[in-house]
């Protein structure tokens, strides 16, 4: 048996396990991108202490392991306030967090790259701040940070197998689980390979052909 009968033969189990960790990608990475961003427009505005403690946070939780953060969150989190939740919100809380700070980080560093010379220019151009924004900043800003985040989500995609260890039944779970009946773990994980390599390989493609088309030195010469 090859990888790919492995793949038809059991696709059912295989798609229903990689709907669950496309599920913890997606909603990690639309809540955690819409906070990150509303985190960066406040420290924009409220400067000083503000981002001085948003950026420990972001520091302290690129430095904690993800498998820690995840295990932190299922187990003395609930146990401290004396609740249970289910694991794949536990892995979804624990997924977002990442993607908050990380995809903070991606923001505020393209907002602290954008070259001021361009505001400067709408203004003399006659145009408001808000025309500013929508036509010269937001869309430099999204190209530039663009690249940077699919990376990000793809960072995050990987570590949501970590979710299988407190028993989402996602990918990994599932691969596990076929493997403890028919026991062809080659055939098994090349099997799960070849689902994120056109995945998470795909996207990883993607961000380096955007990297390598829309990225500049748009510092003064």
């Amino acid at each position: 048996m090859n990888p790919f009968a492995v793949l038809w033969q059991y696709r059912e189990a295989f798609v229903s396990g990689f709907i669950v960790t496309f599920e913890l990608l997606v909603l990690s990475a639309v809540g955690g991108t819409v906070t990150a961003i509303v985190l960066e427009w406040v420290c924009e505005r409220f400067e000083g202490s503000l981002r001085r403690v948003v950026d420990g946070a972001a520091f302290c939780t690129s430095a904690i392991p993800a498998l820690v953060i995840l295990f932190w969150f299922h187990y003395p989190a609930q146990a401290m306030l004396g609740i249970v939740v289910p694991a794949f919100w536990t892995a979804l809380a624990a997924l977002m967090l990442i993607n908050i700070f990380s995809v903070y980080r991606i923001v505020a560093d393209a907002v602290r790259d954008f070259p001021k010379q361009f505001l400067a220019t709408g203004l003399v151009c006659g145009l408001n701040r808000k025309q500013i924004v929508r036509y010269i900043q937001a869309p430099l800003l999204v190209r530039a940070a663009l690249p940077r985040w699919i990376d990000q989500q793809v960072v995050i995609l990987q570590t949501s197998l970590f979710a299988s260890l407190i028993s989402v039944e996602e990918t990994f779970r599932v691969a596990q689980r076929i493997n403890s009946v028919v026991y062809q773990p080659v055939v098994i994980y090349t099997s799960m390979a070849l689902i994120f390599l056109l995945t998470a390989g795909s996207a990883m493609y993607y961000a380096k052909s955007l990297r390598n088309k829309f990225h500049r030195d748009f510092s003064e010469r």
